[in-house]
């Protein structure tokens, strides 16, 4: 059994978390892994998947479990040659049962294409459009810092089942900086578990062996 990590980027950015689940199952099959399936009428393979990224949005730290039974070195390395650009494959963890990432992630840090500033999200009021209905909310409890990512504005923000979407304060951090900011141009560059209060690196989270 192993954890891929991969990155959604470019067109991939544009599948939906739906289309995600489908796509992965033929690059798997097209890869020659052999997975494990559920029990039941309606068996399906155990692919498992982190927190869905916001649709247009980027990545470099997404995750899927499979339960497969071969080596899990083999079975990066044939994933690797059969999974598109977008879906690039880019380390591998070998583990010995499902982290459930899609329960344990809380908080995630995205990049955005602006410089840093020390900038004051301390009292955030968004407005977006939910099901055609106008929302305002404060987000600030959702937002947990900022800091300079090699330059740009990196924000820390919730995730996993309470999160914070990070298109949602483009027209807030838009206010700010005076310029237009485009969600395809947003990269989530890392996501986090807390244990005891600690903020962990999911990477570092799979390979302790913590879940």
């Amino acid at each position: 059994m192993l954890v891929i990590k991969y990155q959604k980027k470019g067109d991939a950015s544009f599948i939906s978390h739906i289309d995600l689940l489908k796509h992965m199952g033929r690059i798997i099959r097209r890869a020659d892994i052999p997975m494990n399936f559920s029990k039941g009428f309606n068996p399906h393979p155990l692919l498992f998947f982190s927190p869905p990224m916001v649709l247009g949005g980027q990545s470099e730290c997404e995750y899927v479990f499979l339960s497969t039974e071969m080596n899990s070195e083999e079975a990066f390395r044939r994933y690797k040659g059969a999974v598109p650009e977008g879906l690039m494959a880019l380390e591998f963890f070998d583990v010995k049962k499902n982290p459930n990432l899609q329960a344990e992630i809380e908080i995630a840090d995205y990049v955005y294409p602006v410089e840093y500033r020390d900038i004051d999200l301390s009292d955030c009021v968004i407005r977006y459009t939910k099901k055609g209905e106008e929302k305002e909310e404060n987000v600030s409890s959702k937002i947990f810092g900022t800091f300079s990512e090699n330059g740009k504005l990196c924000v820390r923000m919730a995730a996993g089942n309470s999160p914070l979407r990070p298109d949602r304060i483009i027209g807030k951090l838009s206010e700010i900086y005076n310029e237009e900011i485009s969600l395809t141009e947003v990269v989530k560059v890392r996501q986090y578990v807390k244990k005891d209060g600690e903020l962990i690196n999911v990477d570092d989270f799979i390979k302790e062996g913590k879940f």
